[in-house]
């Protein structure tokens, strides 16, 4: 079992899982997160859906939905710390493969446990999403 940072606070915690997800650091973001963490996207975003585990997040879901797009980031602006959980307020912004620009605002929820992330919760816009995918 990895061993989570136990001196970091939940929104450092949750800051560094935001660079290293923009780093790429798929190391660091199993650190971040409980073997089994719950990830739970919006049904309208392109596959959306409840995934279970780093693998099916980080090697099956991320990929495909990226796949959707020439550039997307997703920009956190706001940390609100609530116990156990941390809500994150950012902007999407990114490029569809056919060139349309689209900035959506998000509301993140994350659940931690023992120093280690166990859900993910997204709340967006997904139409405005689809509409830069036609």
């Amino acid at each position: 079992m990895r061993k989570p940072n136990p001196l970091m606070s939940n929104i450092e915690s949750i800051q560094n899982f935001y660079l290293s997800f923009k780093n790429k650091d798929l190391q660091t973001i199993s650190r971040l997160c409980d073997d089994h963490i719950e990830w739970i996207t919006m049904k309208g975003m392109p596959h959306g859906g409840t995934y279970v585990g780093f693998k099916a997040i980080f090697e099956d879901y991320f990929p495909k939905m990226l796949s959707n797009f020439k550039e997307f980031h997703a920009i956190p602006e706001t940390f609100l710390d609530s116990k156990n959980h941390v809500v994150v307020l950012g902007i999407y912004d990114g490029v569809s493969k056919n060139d349309k620009k689209f900035q959506v605002p998000f509301s993140h929820v994350y659940e931690i446990k023992e120093n280690k992330i166990i859900k993910f919760r997204q709340f967006t816009d997904t139409q405005r999403i689809h509409e830069s995918l036609n």
